[in-house]
């Protein structure tokens, strides 16, 4: 064998961990793992070089129709660099497919697995219990709520009409006063970000579903200002070498628990400055939804109450909308992938208000472990 796969799975979401065993280079056909949809070009498209370090690329999606889904993007000018196979076992069969993204290492997998019985997929077994899995079963976290990719300055309009011909996606606001154009704009001392955001709606008829209960799938670009300086979107280019998948965003219905197993477990979670838990804003917002700033603050939760733009104004009479936040640090040794624990109650936005916060506490980090120039 040329690589190890591993699975782990909570509720519906599902990350799927590769190790290669040798060196691939891009122009060797003999090897196995060329011809495995699941394995597909691990490299950057973007370089003739592999991608130097951890990455995660690879970004599957679950369809209904898989043909049709291919049509679409070939259609749209995507590249397919799997065409539809179907792999099968003793639980029945899946259909598969991989397409490039236009998000510099970034694929997807797409796959139509209605009717089979297996715990993941064909070739997988499933492992003994431990520790990891009890704790997951408990419901901490149920499925991928959104992913983050960070793009160059300036492609964030070209990114959304590739998605929007391929995959039919749709533009998501982030907040009412997000502008259609230039989408959420960050810009402070040190601050700069744009960010806008898309969605697969559940009455497309492109076929592709997740595997929340909206049955949606969202995903946020970020791109950094021009004239801020260094900042982590640039950080990450840097480190990753080009664009691609900065964050998954994991929902948990309970995360206060999911932060302390997630503890328990090994995790280390960016330090929320102690200034944002004596923001008048913010004490206001907490008191507002009944919590109490020491829970919150013994944990490092972020809490945003701010409306969304799709918010029900009649609901929201009668209840308040919020979501809860927390971040890891990077998991890989270079500074570019971490993971993000949300909890929603009504809200349906990406925490707009904790986002300087956030943005602060990061590069905190980010600057006091950054090693000086020679």
């Amino acid at each position: 064998a040329y690589c190890e796969q591993w699975v782990v799975k909570a509720g519906k979401a599902a990350i799927l961990v590769t190790e290669p065993k040798c060196h691939l280079e891009k122009n060797d056909e003999n090897k196995d793992t060329h011809n495995d949809p699941l394995f597909n070009k691990w490299w950057s498209s973007s370089s003739n070089k592999p991608l130097d370090g951890d990455s995660v690329f690879n970004i599957a999606l679950k369809v209904t129709d898989l043909q049709k889904v291919i049509n679409n993007v070939i259609e749209g000018g995507g590249e397919v660099v799997t065409s539809p196979v179907s792999i099968k076992d003793e639980h029945g069969q899946v259909d598969i497919a991989v397409v490039k993204s236009c998000i510099g290492n970034v694929y997807h997998t797409l796959l139509c697995y209605d009717g089979y019985a297996g715990n993941f997929l064909p070739g997988f077994t499933t492992a003994e219990n431990n520790f990891i899995e009890t704790n997951i079963n408990c419901g901490l976290v149920t499925h991928i709520d959104h992913i983050a990719f960070v793009c160059d300055q300036g492609s964030t309009p070209q990114v959304l009409k590739w998605y929007e011909k391929c995959f039919r996606m749709k533009r998501f606001f982030i907040n009412s006063n997000e502008d259609e154009d230039d989408g959420f704009l960050i810009s402070d001392t040190g601050i700069g970000m744009r960010m806008k955001a898309m969605e697969y709606w559940k009455c497309s008829e492109t076929g592709l579903t997740s595997g929340n209960s909206q049955e949606s799938i969202r995903f946020v670009l970020v791109e950094s200002l021009k004239g801020q300086g260094a900042n982590q979107v640039d950080i990450f280019l840097e480190d990753h070498g080009g664009p691609g998948v900065q964050h998954m965003g994991l929902y948990t219905p309970d995360i206060m628990s999911t932060v302390a197993t997630f503890k328990q477990s090994g995790a280390q979670f960016v330090e929320t400055p102690q200034a944002y838990y004596e923001d008048d804003q913010k004490l206001s917002e907490m008191k507002k939804v009944g919590f109490n700033v020491e829970d919150l603050m013994s944990c490092g939760v972020l809490l945003d109450t701010e409306a969304d733009v799709e918010e029900d104004s009649k609901n929201q009479c009668e209840n308040h909308r919020y979501l809860l936040q927390k971040f890891t640090k990077p998991i890989f040794s270079k500074r570019t992938f971490f993971l993000e624990l949300i909890q929603r109650v009504g809200a349906q936005g990406f925490g707009a208000g904790n986002i300087t916060a956030l943005w602060r506490a990061v590069q905190a980090y980010l600057t006091q472990n950054t090693k000086p120039s020679s």
